[in-house]
């Protein structure tokens, strides 16, 4: 990355410019052209908990753009599962945003609460209070799952003046993250909508082209997620080597992969999910992680290939590295293999957790 452009190269005939000039809260890079009225009733205050992501990767890394860029065909699919995200916002007079001492994030947050009162019109204020799962820049979709439910909370509150499209989109097209070098910025970030959809609805969701959820499934509430965290070193946007160093190359090889994914997502993937197979699902991602996401992990130096491989030996229907990673996710549906893939990661130095799956999405607490 030169100064605050990111070049991406696939070939000498494919080359993309990206934008990272850090902002400040509320910038607009997509509005939604209509806009209903806003209807504030007696209730002013809602708590939400929303699951967190676990990404298994982008349907085509080609298409892949930074906030800014229209279009969004990149995709991906992910699953909900039960580290959760707590929210509770409430609508008061005075205008401009008043912080719960202990939330974090809050520029993600006043970015959101900035873009939502402006698009409605909504000239008061509001209270937040913030607690995430405490998974960062680990595969857990921890910024794009609190953004996200701070304007689904706004838009409950607010009488649901956008739909749950706009709500969306309004989010994903305007995705940013922290800057890491700049405090009080923003720099644009890479949002497919999926971690929305997933959030959202729950399960195991498919998201496509311009955001759209083109398939869910409800997981079987006996599968359990073990994640494997490898204690490498974690950055934000503009200082992590597997989100910047590697992307010309990811996208040079997908030029050649992307329509393999879309092939095996259509007639293995989509009939096992059908079935509620997770061994022929986790074949499916097991070949994924090793083919699309081999560079980053192999950036990583901490052998997630490896992991990866003995994971698969040692019996674990699926495997793949969450995100750009370094978190690794493993999935079964029996007790005896969990101590496996735990044994796997401990052996291996990394810090895990179980999960759950989460088949609701984000939950109003009362």
């Amino acid at each position: 990355m030169s100064g605050k452009v990111l070049v991406v190269e696939g070939g000498q005939w494919d080359r993309v410019t990206w934008d990272m000039a850090p902002f400040e809260p509320g910038k607009f890079f997509w509005r939604p052209s209509e806009v209903g009225p806003i209807s504030i009733g007696s209730k002013k205050r809602i708590n939400l908990r929303a699951p967190c992501r676990l990404d298994v990767g982008v349907l085509d890394y080609c298409a892949l753009k930074t906030t800014g860029v229209p279009d969004y065909k990149a995709g991906e699919m992910s699953f909900a599962a039960d580290a959760y995200t707590l929210v509770e916002i409430e609508l008061i007079e005075n205008p401009g945003i008043t912080f719960e001492e202990q939330t974090e994030r809050r520029l993600l947050i006043e970015h959101v609460v900035r873009l939502m009162s402006d698009v409605v019109n909504y000239r008061g204020g509001v209270a937040i209070k913030a607690r995430s799962h405490g998974h960062h820049h680990v595969g857990f979709g921890s910024s794009a799952v609190l953004a996200e439910s701070v304007a689904v909370g706004m838009n409950r509150l607010l009488g649901e003046p956008l739909t749950l499209r706009d709500l969306r989109n309004l989010v994903a097209y305007n995705f940013a993250e922290e800057s890491d070098r700049q405090p009080g910025l923003l720099v644009p970030g890479a949002s497919t909508g999926g971690s929305f959809n997933t959030m959202y609805h729950g399960g195991f969701v498919i998201t496509s082209t311009e955001c759209e959820m083109i398939f869910r499934m409800e997981m079987p509430e006996d599968t359990r997620f073990i994640v494997g965290v490898p204690q490498v070193k974690v950055a934000g946007p503009e200082g992590s080597e597997v989100d910047i160093d590697c992307l010309s190359w990811m996208r040079h090889n997908e030029r050649f992969s992307a329509g393999k994914t879309s092939f095996w997502i259509l007639t293995e993937l989509l009939p096992a999910c059908i079935q509620r197979d997770l061994r022929k699902m986790g074949a499916f991602f097991y070949n994924f992680a090793l083919f699309s996401k081999l560079i980053p992990a192999l950036l990583y130096r901490c052998d997630i290939p490896g992991i990866l491989l003995e994971l698969k030996e040692s019996g674990l229907e699926g495997g793949w590295m969450s995100s750009a990673g370094p978190g690794l996710v493993a999935f079964t549906q029996s007790e005896e293999k969990v101590q496996r893939a735990v044994a796997v990661f401990e052996r291996r130095g990394c810090k895990t957790v179980v999960l759950k799956p989460d088949n609701v999405g984000i939950t109003e607490l009362l």
